[in-house]
């Protein structure tokens, strides 16, 4: 990882557990408690680290709720008699 990452990244992994989820599924992190963990780890550049949680935080909420969406059962070809 790339130093100026590192503050990003440890954010994201100690927010996992702070997501909103609404009747369409994952809506995005709680940014109050995103704001607190940034005071709680002395997180330099706020601004920076918070444009870089949102790109991390975009994708898993992509992946998320594709991985919560129902499997449509595959089809199976018939048999021709």
């Amino acid at each position: 990882m790339w130093p100026e990452h590192e503050d990003a990244v440890m954010l994201f992994l100690q927010c996992q557990t702070q997501w909103r989820v609404g009747g369409s599924g994952v809506v995005g992190l709680d940014y109050a408690v995103v704001l607190q963990m940034m005071d709680l780890y002395a997180v330099g550049n706020r601004r920076q680290a918070l444009e870089d949680l949102q790109i991390m935080e975009s994708r898993a909420k992509e992946l998320i709720n594709k991985a919560a969406e129902p499997k449509q059962p595959k089809q199976q070809k018939g048999r021709k008699r």
